[in-house]
């Protein structure tokens, strides 16, 4: 069987576009675990501290945080690729070399410990502050949400939600939502 040359030898416009995308691609995922790391690992403790009536957990989100340290070696890769119409291989030793191993290791820890470590913590913090799962809250199709409560009384099955996730229940002809996030409401804030 005849042994094919490598990308950046055969085709070497073709590998700098393959590079140019892959350096793209992974900015665009970094952004989108920060923004996810944002928008739902962040809130949990906000809302802890602020003992909000509800907290929403998503365990998936605290795995984004490893996408972050890996970006800067494979943008790097990336770029020197697209510059040289080379393959990202340092000589051992040097510091691109160790930059790479420590990117690579420091992923893994962020995968493999920290992650795992927050969530840990944030159970154990949503137990020790006395809050309970609520299977009822769960939007469906949303299973890798958990919803914790600290008030059996915001423990119901929704109608409907509105804004971040706030629980709503039809009672009688009104309908009814549950301010979920420990801010205080608008017409409190004005009273003040």
């Amino acid at each position: 069987m005849k042994q094919q040359a490598e990308l950046h030898l055969r085709s070497p416009l073709l590998f700098r576009c393959v590079a140019l995308g892959l350096g793209l691609g992974m900015v665009a995922v970094c952004s989108l675990a920060m923004y996810a790391i944002w928008v739902d690992v962040l809130p949990v403790f906000g809302r802890l501290y602020r003992n909000a009536p509800v907290v929403e957990t998503s365990f998936k989100a605290f795995f984004m945080i490893g996408v972050i340290p890996l970006t800067p070696i494979v943008v790097l890769a990336a770029m020197i690729g697209v510059c040289t119409g080379r393959k990202f291989d340092p000589p051992r030793g040097s510091r691109l070399d160790r930059f790479q191993l420590r990117s690579f290791q420091v992923t893994l820890m962020a995968i493999c410990i920290a992650a795992p470590v927050m969530i840990a913590a944030s159970t154990a913090t949503l137990m020790i502050k006395d809050y309970r799962p609520c299977a009822q809250l769960r939007l469906s199709g949303s299973s890798g949400h958990m919803f914790w409560v600290n008030d059996d009384r915001v423990c119901f099955t929704p109608d409907a939600y509105i804004n971040d996730h706030w629980p709503c229940k039809t009672v009688g002809d009104r309908q009814v939502c549950v301010q979920v996030d420990g801010h205080a409401p608008l017409s409190s804030q004005a009273a003040r």
